[in-house]
This record gives C-alpha cells, sequence and structure tokens, in this order.
C-alpha cells in the first residue's frame, strides 16, 4: 500500500472514530438534566432550583428535572453528581459546600478535583429573625430575655456546622449571650419551628425567610449582609456591629469534573441568561436575593475565599460533626 493511501485510509479511519464523539459533544443535551438539590424539598434552595429548571428547560430544549437528595449538610447529593458521569446531572447546593470542606474530615468526593464550578447564581443573606408572636423587635431585646431566661434561648439551623448554625454561633458569641443550637433536616423544618415558636431565633436564607417575613408569621431583627435586600430596608445590618456577622448562603450549580469546558461555558451562559431575565429577577429580587450569574472562573475565585474564611470560623469555635 502506498503512502498516500495509507494516509487517506488512517485519515478515514480517525473520522469515523472521532465523529460519533463529535457529534455527542455538539449535541449536548442529548437526553433531559437534573438539578440535584441536596437539601429537603420546599426550602428556599429547592424553591429556587424549581423555577431555574424550568427556565432552563426550554433553553435547552429538553426537559430539566428538580432532583432532591438531602443528608449530610448536602454530602450526599455532591457525592452522587461528582460521581456521575453522565454530563446531564448538576448540583445546585449553596454555601453550605464551602463549610463542609472543614468540617467534614472524611468527605468521599474531593470538591476541586471532582466538580467544576459552574455559575454562583445569587446571593441571598442571612436573616436574623424571631417568631412573628415574639415581643422581641431587635437585637438588645433579644440578648435581654437570653439573659432573663435560665439556659439562655433556643436557635435552630439546617444542620450543624450550615452558615445558618455559624452565624447565629458569631451572633450570640458577639453579644456574649448564652443560647442552645438545635439542628434540624433541613431549612423549611426550621422555618416551621421558628412559626410555632419552638424555638426563640434563627438565621435563614432570605429566599427563605421572605413568605413567612410577608404573611407576619416571623420577624426580621437583623440582616447579616453588607446590603438590605430590597423587601427588607428598615432592617438593621449585623456587620455595623461586627464585620464578622456577613454570612450569605448563596446558591450555586457544580458539575461533574467530565463536563467539557465549552458545554460548562454553554451552561453558564444559559443560567447568566435566565437570571436576566425580567420575571426571574424580579422574583428573585421580591424573595431578598440577588441575581449574580457569575462566570466560572468568577465563581471558582469566590468559592476559595469563602472555603478560607469558614475554614477559620469552623476551628475558632470547634465545630464537629459526628
Amino acid at each position: 500500500m502506498n503512502t498516500n493511501r495509507r494516509q487517506i485510509l488512517t485519515s478515514a479511519l480517525g473520522a469515523m472514530i472521532a465523529g460519533p464523539a463529535l457529534g455527542r459533544q455538539a449535541s449536548w443535551p442529548s437526553m433531559a438534566v437534573t438539578l440535584t438539590v441536596p437539601f429537603s424539598p420546599g426550602g428556599g434552595t429547592d424553591l429556587l432550583a424549581r423555577s431555574i429548571a424550568e427556565k432552563l428547560a426550554d433553553q435547552l430544549q429538553v426537559s430539566a428535572i428538580v432532583e432532591n437528595k438531602p443528608g449530610a449538610a448536602g454530602n450526599i447529593g455532591a457525592e452522587l453528581v461528582a460521581r456521575d458521569t453522565s454530563n446531564h446531572r448538576f448540583l445546585f447546593t449553596t454555601a453550605s459546600i464551602a463549610v463542609n470542606q472543614s468540617l467534614y474530615q472524611n468527605l468521599r468526593y474531593k470538591l476541586v478535583e471532582d466538580l467544576q464550578p459552574i455559575s454562583m447564581l445569587t446571593s441571598s443573606p442571612l436573616v436574623l429573625a424571631v417568631p412573628g408572636t415574639s415581643s422581641v423587635t431587635s437585637l438588645e431585646q433579644l440578648s435581654a430575655a437570653a439573659s432573663k431566661r435560665n439556659g439562655g434561648l433556643n436557635y435552630g439551623s439546617p444542620g450543624t456546622g450550615t452558615t445558618s448554625h455559624l452565624g447565629c454561633a458569631v451572633l450570640t458569641k458577639t453579644l456574649g449571650f448564652p443560647a442552645t443550637h438545635i439542628p434540624y433536616k433541613g431549612a423549611a423544618q426550621v422555618s416551621a419551628a421558628l412559626m410555632s415558636s419552638e424555638i426563640d431565633f434563627a438565621m435563614i436564607a432570605a429566599v427563605a425567610a421572605a413568605p413567612h417575613l410577608r404573611s407576619g408569621a416571623i420577624r426580621a431583627i437583623g440582616i447579616a449582609g453588607k446590603h438590605s435586600p430590597p423587601s427588607m430596608e428598615r432592617v438593621p445590618l449585623l456587620v455595623e456591629i461586627d464585620p464578622q456577622l456577613e454570612f450569605d448562603n448563596w446558591q450555586a450549580l457544580f458539575a461533574p469534573k467530565s463536563l467539557s469546558t465549552s458545554n460548562a461555558q454553554r451552561l453558564a451562559a444559559e443560567l447568566r441568561s435566565i437570571l436576566q431575565m425580567p420575571d426571574v429577577a424580579k422574583k428573585i429580587s421580591n424573595d431578598g436575593a440577588t441575581p449574580l450569574g457569575l462566570t466560572p472562573p468568577q465563581t471558582a475565585e469566590h468559592l476559595a475565599v469563602e472555603i478560607a474564611r469558614y475554614r477559620k470560623i469552623v476551628a475558632a469555635f470547634s465545630i464537629s460533626v459526628t
């Protein structure tokens, strides 16, 4: 066989092998995409994921499914996505994934090696809230109530080591009053406990708090952010007491490392487009959050800062999970 014929056959064979792969890459997504929410249904992150999924289905022209996989402060869902090889399953999670890197010593996935950040979608500052029936209307009154009660007050969170837990721990230390932490299984359960006065206060994401604030079932007495959400302008900022009292329960989307760079960039662009839609932006704003739509590199940079910050807080309070 002459050299030219061998080269032609080799090139043809290479095209036959590469063709299907290139076709699959170009046609992504080729089936329904799944947004795995590693928390219980009904919380702010779950509700946001469902709003995003509806729009994403239209953008990608495939079905978009929201799947709840709660447990271990979001680690069960994160591991599921990290092990996925379909390139059609994604992790829709919160700042808890940054906390978990120092809170858990034996994670069964590695954030940097197994997952890639697609986009930080929203910023949702934590809201310090009390039951709507509580007589407490300020931080000073909350501290006074704790001092008067034997054993102090009770506060809830979606779990040990969550941003809600860490925020309340820093708050009680800053204000110097006694309080007992009661962990629940999710943000929806914390809100229910707060509304029924089962707990005295909690820090919950603005997205989860918004509907209950509007109904009067709970009352906001502090915002753990640099700026108050549009619907909460009159609520005082906790950072004015201590800069450490800034806790943002941001939401972000992650993909397995196997997703190609081009498809990751496309997905990030689609999400930015969704967040810029007037109805989506308005809903997010009404729920007390801010749409972001950061690029993959911007998200990775912010994630690194958050991991380092929470590592210091976890160490300072000797917080651990069993």
